[in-house]
């Protein structure tokens, strides 16, 4: 992730997958789409990262390099170029630690998952890999600091991200409280304040503000709501269960499109949960041009859509440049 907001910047990325068997380079089925978005505008090259020809070769002319610590210990600390973020799974002194862990086992170990899913169930692993493109950001700000930096470029600096650190700053909120401070909600279920509700065609995420409960209370327009057990926040707080039943009975015959159309009218942040394709047809997202169509790889019959990088610069994407290709060098062709 941190080489794909680089390669949206224009830097030239070249993406290396090793492909001498010692790791498991190959990206699961599953994992396609992923994959294209990620090697998007990047150079993929081929090749055994353990060979000093071939890292020679790639990292002469190199300015930074990312990677993760089984590269590193591959390619050897003299082959690297002087600026290089180091992404580890644990950090300090556990850094070199090369136990069994995923997204899943830290997000459980840093809080995060504390956060989400329902007391009563098993924890729930966060869709996507949320938790790595979250790492990718971190290592992404700490390289832009350092090649913004006046440092002499002759200088080795090492950029450390480790995906237990980021981990607990998603979790941010539990962070700085004392010892002795009361923990922090989490996996409320039902007795959450933001429930996620029914309607005629989905679920919508039930989402208001102090100021906004008149609004809502006139969206649903059922008469309990302006009863005294709902009159403030407190009294919300306690009848939340209640609460969540009298709008969803409200929005069971109501479809997700009619319940954002009337929630806008009113300016209330309430979330229809749609598909991926919805997301991509969505008339605002269309009109900001979200989402930008991948070139297609031979042989592939159906376009490849990915959101660009959510930045603009004097009006105009950094990323409105059609994408050179996917671009796969092997090993002595380039």
């Amino acid at each position: 992730m941190t080489g794909r907001i680089f390669a949206d910047l224009g830097a030239h990325v070249v993406q290396v997958i090793d492909d001498s068997g010692r790791f498991d380079a190959s990206p699961a089925p599953e994992n396609g789409a992923i994959d294209r978005f990620l090697s998007a505008r990047k150079s993929v090259v081929r090749g055994d990262i353990s060979n000093p020809e071939f890292t020679s070769r790639l990292l002469r002319e190199s300015d930074v390099a990312i990677l993760d610590q089984q590269a590193q210990r591959a390619i050897g600390a003299d082959a690297l170029p002087k600026h290089i973020a180091l992404l580890t799974l644990f950090s300090g002194r556990q850094a070199d630690t090369a136990g069994p862990a995923s997204e899943f086992t830290i997000s459980a170990l840093g809080g995060l998952l504390n956060m989400v899913g329902d007391p009563d169930r098993a924890p729930l692993r966060l869709g996507g890999h949320q938790e790595a493109y979250a790492l990718g950001l971190s290592a992404f700000c700490g390289l832009a600091g350092l090649l913004a930096g006046k440092r002499s470029a002759h200088e080795a600096l090492t950029v450390r991200a480790s995906l237990l650190d980021t981990v607990v700053w998603l979790n941010w909120k539990a962070v700085p409280l004392d010892g002795d401070a009361p923990i922090p909600p989490g996996r409320s279920g039902p007795a959450a304040e933001w429930q996620v509700v029914r309607c005629a065609d989905g679920w919508v995420a039930l989402v208001y503000q102090e100021p906004d409960w008149p609004h809502l209370c006139d969206m649903v327009g059922d008469h309990r709501l302006r009863q005294e057990r709902f009159a403030t926040r407190q009294h919300r707080l306690d009848n939340l269960v209640e609460l969540a039943e009298i709008v969803e009975s409200a929005f069971l015959s109501r479809t997700r499109q009619q319940i954002h159309q009337q929630a806008s009218l009113l300016r209330l942040p309430l979330g229809p949960v749609w598909n991926p394709g919805e997301v991509i047809a969505d008339p605002h997202n269309v009109e900001r041009a979200l989402f930008e169509k991948l070139s297609q790889f031979p042989g592939e019959s159906h376009s490849v859509h990915a959101p660009r990088l959510p930045v603009l610069w004097n009006g105009v994407s950094l990323s409105a440049q059609p994408e050179s290709g996917p671009a796969t060098i092997a090993v002595g062709q380039s």
